[in-house]
This record gives C-alpha cells, sequence and structure tokens, in this order.
C-alpha cells in the first residue's frame, strides 16, 4: 500500500516561520472554540487552554521534529549502506505512513481517550450521561481529540526511530576512531524526547484552578513518560551495541598483540625493538578504552539535561500558583 504523507503535517504552513505562524492559529481558532463550549457559568477555563495549547504545540513541534530527522539522515548519508533509492524510500517513511495504520492510529487515540474520561468519571456509562451538557461534550471532544493528536505523534516518533535504530542496526558503517559521524543518531534521540518532554510541560494547566486531580493527569503523565524513554533509547541502543561489539574486539586484539611484546615472565627489555612497538599498543588500547559507546557528546548531554527540567519547573511554578490563589480566596 503507497505510504501517505501523516495528515498533521498538512495543517503546517510550509514557509519560514509556517511552523510558528501554524501553532498562533490553531490556538486562535481552538480556544474560543473550547472556551465557548465551557459555558458562561463556568469560571474554570483551563481544560480550554490546555485542550487549545497540547494541541497548537504537538503539530508544529512534530512538523519541526520530523524536519530535523530529516536532516540527520542526511548528514548520516555518506555513512549508509543505501543506493539512491533506497535512500530517498526511508526518507519518504520519515513523515509518510500506509493510510491503514494512519485509521489504526487515530483508532487508538480514540478509543485511549474513551478511557481516560471513562476513568475520570468513575465508569463508561457516567462519561456517556456527561455528553448530554455542552461542557461535558466539549470536555470530552477535547480530550479525545487531544488523545487523537497525541496517539499518532507518539506512534510516528516511534516509527521514525525504529527507522534509525535499523540504520544503526543494519546499514551503517561504524569506525571507532570516528564516532563523531554517529552523532545524527544522539540528535534524533534528544530531538524526539523533546516532543514528549515539551507535551509534560502542559500537564499542570489541566487542573490549574482546581488543583492536582490524580485521574486526570495521571493517565497522560503515564502515557508521555513510557513513550519518552523509549524514544531516547531507541534510536541509539543499535549503535551502542554496535560500539560494545567492536570496542571488545579491538581491545582483545590490542591485548593479545601486547602480550606478544612479553617475554614468558611479562617483563619487556626496554633495550629492544618491541619496546617501541609495545609503547604505540599501549597508547592505542588507552586511546580506545577512552572512546564512549554512546554516540553521544557534551554538547548533546547538556541539550536533554536542560529540556529535563522543563517540566518539574512548569509542574514546580502551577503547585506555587495553586498555592498563591488558594491563599487569597
Amino acid at each position: 500500500m503507497i505510504p501517505r504523507k501523516i495528515w498533521l503535517l498538512y495543517l503546517v504552513f510550509p514557509f519560514p516561520y509556517g511552523k510558528l505562524l501554524s501553532g498562533v492559529l490553531l490556538f486562535a481558532v481552538l480556544f474560543p472554540f473550547f472556551h465557548l463550549g465551557q459555558g458562561e457559568g463556568n469560571a474554570d477555563q483551563a481544560p480550554a487552554l490546555f485542550f487549545s495549547l497540547i494541541i497548537a504545540y504537538i503539530i508544529p513541534i512534530f512538523s519541526f521534529i520530523t524536519a530535523k530527522l530529516q536532516e540527520a539522515l542526511m548528514e548520516l548519508r555518506p555513512s549508509l549502506d543505501l543506493d539512491d533509492q533506497l535512500f530517498e524510500q526511508v526518507l519518504v517513511k520519515l513523515h509518510s505512513a500506509s493510510p491503514v495504520l494512519i485509521v489504526v492510529y487515530l483508532l487508538a487515540g480514540a478509543l485511549t481517550g474513551f478511557a481516560h474520561m471513562s476513568f475520570i468519571r468513575g465508569s463508561t456509562s457516567s462519561f456517556i450521561d456527561s455528553l448530554s451538557t455542552i461542557t461535558g461534550f466539549m470536555s470530552g471532544f477535547g480530550t479525545l481529540l487531544v488523545w487523537m493528536a497525541m496517539t499518532t505523534v507518539v506512534a510516528m516518533l516511534i516509527r521514525q526511530t525504529r527507522l534509525f535504530a535499523h540504520l544503526g542496526a543494519h546499514k551503517t558503517r561504524v569506525s571507532l576512531l570516528n564516532t563523531h559521524k554517529l552523532l545524527p543518531f544522539a540528535r534524533v534521540s534528544i530531538s524526539t524526547s523533546l516532543v514528549l518532554i515539551g507535551a509534560l510541560a502542559f500537564t499542570p494547566l489541566i487542573s490549574l484552578k482546581t488543583g492536582f486531580n490524580l485521574a486526570e493527569s495521571a493517565p497522560g503523565v503515564i502515557a508521555g513518560l513510557i513513550p519518552l524513554v523509549a524514544l531516547f533509547f531507541i534510536p541509539v541502543w543499535p549503535i551502542h551495541r554496535h560500539l560494545v561489539r567492536m570496542k571488545a574486539q579491538e581491545l582483545a586484539v590490542l591485548n593479545e598483540r601486547i602480550e606478544a611484546c612479553q617475554n614468558a615472565a611479562g617483563e619487556v627489555d626496554v633495550e629492544s625493538k618491541t619496546f617501541d612497538r609495545l609503547v604505540q599498543l599501549l597508547n592505542y588500547r588507552r586511546e580506545i578504552t577512552l572512546i564512549s559507546t554512546w554516540p553521544f557528546d557534551v554538547g548533546n548531554i547538556t541539550r536533554l539535561a536542560f529540556y529535563l527540567i522543563i517540566p518539574p519547573l512548569t509542574w514546580a511554578g502551577a503547585a506555587l500558583i495553586e498555592v498563591v490563589v488558594t491563599s487569597m480566596l
């Protein structure tokens, strides 16, 4: 079946700053829609704000990260054992899926959202009864829409990272002395993780007015944290395993050569010709030992650490706001 461009990408303008503009427009359209759906007598607009912001965020950021993954793939091109035709097919897979998969993603999101709302309401029948009011209907519709968009994004991100994992395991030429060429795998790991880190930062908004609600927040947080860990490791794990094997093999060979420079007692004559060779082997073994088996550098790790503090800061900020508001009432 011919892959189709994922529907989320059609909602983002393709020109410069189009992603930012798309996010602004999505929020401008969705917030009034959800705001009016809350009804005039409902002062709690936190759900409307959450639904609008999370959708206005996830769609443009998914487009942005997909573009970054395409750049990473282009950077890896010289190290890949792929002809031009296969490379173009891989490039297309980064932003496409079969119509069947797209429908499966949407249905999975809708079912998960339905289960979430049933959990919040206490039962499926209570959730269905709540749809009879405009506020209940808009709350249910917003929840389903968020789950469908998020499920599609997470599924596509996993599909994209698995694609890089396959390339790292079977199609990438690896050299222990040129591991800097593998840095695009690290950027894929961090970039895809960033999507869910940002989404988790929005979760306090759902209960900003009413205070923390475990039933409302926990499913979304769990559904974000588990894929977050998976997205971080999937693209780099095969490369890591490959580097571990290569490093172990190279060290084994070096240790044999070093032992060959020694006599039966394990000693070396410093005046012999083998001493210079031994020094070179020892220096080379030290360099090999220091090589990391993960395709990250200091910049990657620093960026990831910065991203990871964003959700706790927003959660702490939301808790502080809740305390201040409570004390003023």
